[in-house]
């Protein structure tokens, strides 16, 4: 017996509703209710309970909604059936259309990867289209509230990165500010799934996989955020990097480098060819400063070309390409800017012997190459591209200098401003590098000849005008050379 049937059969509806409706369901039950309901004598609820009546299933309205947290609700939306409570023995599921084998389908493939529901079955209800809709809406709402407060709170305080790290019985919330990690909330730990499986699901990560690591972003009001998983004793830490990439570009002198450092910096920029290479570790500003010699240069002349993982700052006449996983990676990037008569090109950073050779190889055909590497200081740089298999002769002969940073607190309330040193490849260090000198005796000549200062010797330089204090500085920065 069809639903028309059945209504037919109960009294609901006369001969000729009958007659009308049946033409409809040749197309499909939805069409038929939609229907039944627009010609005015049926309201949706009273056609929701006749449908639970046929299907003989319960009805709800969803006021004893009780959200699962390791449900991904944005899953099932689509399909309008949402669960709403769970037991020993089964998961509460409201439905709209209870004959809906794709949909049922998708609930117990779903339900099927939480480790918290695997072993339970669907118990299905009947509830109305709009009942289910707005409580979606009710979910998605509460789950972007949290997350875009976390944000927007973060942003506020000009946070660079938000950690989310779980405990055994909470989760604390940190923002990095000015290089620090700040507390935010603390938590108790009942509600780390939730906003773990939210913040997973807006970034596209697979919300089911808690044992491995995962990386993705997600876009709000023009700003990139990143996001990185990594599984710990207690789930899975959380780390998001904000990404500002309409944020204004600040200066090379603001940035913390002397008129003099400034000066020789523009100097090099104007290159036709050679290697430029900025060192430090994560978070040391290094991408800033290249971003900053970029827009002082003559963007309409030079055909400036990127590749960065990920693009921190849109820079006008620059065609900036950003890294895709799986798609294409710096050493291919290289390859295919190469064909695109580049002038200079931003290589976001050397992590393989493949981007060190095309990153000489750049440089070495008429190219001007600015990039990121992670060493300790300048010459430590020299020792990392020894390890990628770059003769020391090409070493010598393709970069123009090097330069080594750091970020530290300012004296005043807020911000940070680097500490630097700058190794100039002049014709004594070329030789000196070309006959494969240790790293010692390449840092003693410079400092014994050519004037090099160290990190260290411009950290105390700043402490002594005033412009960083003693408390902020790491104490290897203070130790004498």
């Amino acid at each position: 017996m069809s639903f028309l049937d059945f209504l037919y059969e109960r009294g609901v509806i006369n001969r000729d509703i009958y007659e009308i409706a049946q033409a409809k369901s040749d197309e499909t039950d939805s069409d038929v209710y939609d229907f039944l309901i627009s010609i005015g004598d049926f309201n949706e609820e009273e056609i929701t309970k006749l449908k639970s009546e046929y299907f003989e299933l319960d009805y709800t309205d969803l006021k004893c909604f009780r959200k699962i947290d390791e449900i991904d609700y944005r899953a099932l939306e689509d399909f309008l059936a949402i669960p709403f409570d769970v037991s020993s023995e089964c998961v509460c599921v409201a439905i709209a259309e209870p004959n809906s084998l794709e949909t049922k389908d998708k609930v117990s493939r779903l339900l099927s990867l939480r480790e918290t529901t695997k072993d339970l079955a669907p118990l299905y209800y009947v509830a109305s289209k709009s009942i289910i809709k707005r409580k979606f809406q009710e979910v998605n709402q509460s789950e972007t509230n949290s997350i875009n407060k976390i944000i927007i709170d973060a942003m506020k305080k000009s946070a660079s990165d938000v950690h989310i790290t779980p405990f055994e019985k909470t989760f604390k919330i940190m923002f990095r500010i000015d290089g620090t990690l700040t507390d935010y909330k603390t938590l108790h730990i009942d509600e780390f799934q939730r906003l773990s499986i939210s913040l997973k699901a807006f970034a596209k990560l697979d919300i089911s996989e808690t044992r491995r690591p995962q990386s993705g972003h997600f876009q709000k009001d023009s700003v990139d955020f990143r996001i990185s998983t990594h599984p710990t004793l207690y789930g899975e830490n959380i780390v998001i990097r904000i990404l500002g990439k309409d944020k204004e570009l600040i200066s090379i002198e603001n940035l913390g480098f002397t008129e003099e450092q400034a000066k020789y910096l523009k100097n090099i920029t104007a290159y036709p060819n050679g290697t430029i290479i900025f060192c430090g570790p994560t978070g040391s500003g290094k991408t800033t400063s290249i971003y900053s010699l970029i827009e002082i240069m003559d963007k309409k002349s030079r055909n400036i070309m990127t590749l960065e993982d990920p693009v921190e700052y849109k820079i006008s006449n620059v065609r900036q390409t950003e890294i895709v996983r799986g798609v294409i990676n710096f050493a291919d990037g290289v390859r295919s800017i190469l064909r695109q008569d580049p002038d200079v090109i931003l290589i976001g950073e050397i992590r393989d012997e493949e981007t060190a050779k095309m990153a000489v190889r750049a440089s070495m055909t008429g190219h001007l190459v600015l990039t990121t590497i992670h060493a300790n200081d300048c010459f430590g740089v020299v020792s990392r591209l020894r390890e990628f298999n770059i003769s020391s002769s090409l070493i010598a002969d393709n970069i123009i200098s090097i330069i080594s940073q750091r970020l530290v607190r300012k004296n005043a309330a807020t911000g940070r401003t680097i500490i630097c040193e700058i190794l100039k490849i002049g014709k004594d260090i070329n030789e000196m590098i070309c006959r494969g000198e240790s790293m010692q005796k390449l840092k003693e000549y410079a400092v014994s000849n050519d004037g090099f200062k160290t990190l260290s010797d411009d950290c105390k330089t700043k402490i002594q005008n005033g412009t960083i204090s003693r408390k902020y500085v790491p104490s290897v920065f203070l130790q004498e050379n």
